[in-house]
């Protein structure tokens, strides 16, 4: 039998990873805004066009990772809350 702690720790881990998520998304948005910036900075330090948007893709990339990663796990965790009350209501 479900326990009321039980719902209010799948509660917790899923507020935990919605925070993770939105704060995942913050950062990717701020990488997308700031691209110029990067570009300008790298071409500044004497780096090549072709490189430093290499490197910048490279940003992009990983930033999507950690975003897609956050997604799932935040995604999982409301899933495993929902199914936890769900369990507690039988």
């Amino acid at each position: 039998m479900i326990q009321q702690a039980q719902v209010e720790l799948a509660k917790t881990f899923f507020e935990q990873s919605k925070k993770a998520f939105e704060q995942n998304h913050a950062a990717w948005r701020t990488v997308l805004a700031s691209q110029k910036s990067i570009m300008e900075s790298m071409r500044a330090a004497g780096v090549p066009f072709a490189v430093a948007a290499d490197e910048f893709q490279k940003v992009i990339d990983f930033h999507e990772q950690q975003h897609k990663a956050a997604l799932d796990f935040m995604t999982k965790m409301q899933a495993d809350y929902a199914k936890t009350v769900a369990a507690k209501g039988k």
